[in-house]
């Protein structure tokens, strides 16, 4: 049996005025959404989504026709934001547990233990990622509990927006940044003037494996293609070993950058659950 993991970042969840706006974005971004058919869907920037009852999350649920969601809820941003994530899932897996932790992080990590079809008695593990943008050392610090999860063993899928650089992505051009943004990608002063990778790294060291690389598309941005930015590949999906024999299928799906709904791609990893059993 195969299952459909998707992230996705909406750009202030699809809406215009930093998420206060209206929602032609998202209007145009449901269809979409829908035809991936995802079956664990992990998104991004969902501002405003815990407003009324959490109304827009399950809204999102109802509308993408699938079974549940859970929201993690942001700390506050400097400038007022909170850019709450959401991890949605179709009715073809069973939620066993979710939560969120703010405490270590700049935004928040959602968290989901699934139940899959036909692996009686184990479990996924899912972490939702939004990095901060704005301090590489604290991405270190955030991804650094979670190379437990590459245990022995253990069916672990980590995903998200990282904002840090994928394995094997070359190394931009920064020169066509502006100077005020580069702190919050470049290493610290006195070091090579390059992209810090210091929490991709730490993944890879504790044995999670990109699923860009097993499908060949490392090189393939997925982000960042704005005016006076430089096009990278910070939207990833991470299995742990033990899950990785199972990724049979990984895809950027461009549309929402095309058509101008999001400054992200789309990312898509296929599951063959037959590969655990």
């Amino acid at each position: 049996m195969k299952l459909r993991v998707v992230t996705f970042n909406t750009l202030f969840g699809g809406r215009d005025d930093d998420g206060l706006g209206v929602d032609h974005r998202w209007n145009r971004q449901v269809p979409f959404l829908k035809s991936l058919e995802p079956d664990v869907l992990l998104l991004q920037e969902c501002n405003f989504w815990q407003l009324l009852g959490r109304r827009r999350l399950n809204q999102a649920v109802t509308e993408l026709s699938l079974a549940a969601g859970f929201l993690a809820e942001a700390n506050i941003t400097t400038a007022g934001h909170q850019f709450h994530s959401a991890i949605l899932t179709s009715a073809r897996v069973a939620v066993l547990a979710e939560d969120c932790d703010r405490s270590r992080y700049h935004h928040a990590m959602g968290w989901m233990n699934l139940r899959l079809p036909g692996l009686p008695g184990r479990a996924l593990e899912v972490r939702n990622l939004h990095l901060d943008p704005f301090d590489p050392r604290n991405r270190a610090r955030e991804v650094a509990p979670l190379g437990v999860l590459a245990a022995p063993g253990r069916l672990a899928l980590v995903g998200g927006d990282v904002n840090s650089i994928g394995q094997r992505f070359p190394e931009p051009d920064w020169r066509v940044m502006a100077p005020h943004l580069l702190n919050g990608h470049l290493r610290l002063p006195g070091e090579a003037e390059v992209g810090d990778r210091d929490a991709v790294e730490l993944l890879a060291r504790s044995g999670f494996v990109d699923a860009a690389l097993t499908g060949g598309m490392a090189e393939v941005p997925t982000a960042a293609f704005g005016p006076g930015d430089v096009p990278r590949r910070q939207d990833l999906i991470l299995a742990s070993p033990a899950l990785a024999p199972a990724v049979t299928g990984y895809q950027v799906h461009r549309q929402p950058v095309d058509d101008g709904t999001s400054d992200h791609c789309a990312v898509s990893v296929d599951l063959d659950l037959t590969a655990l059993a």
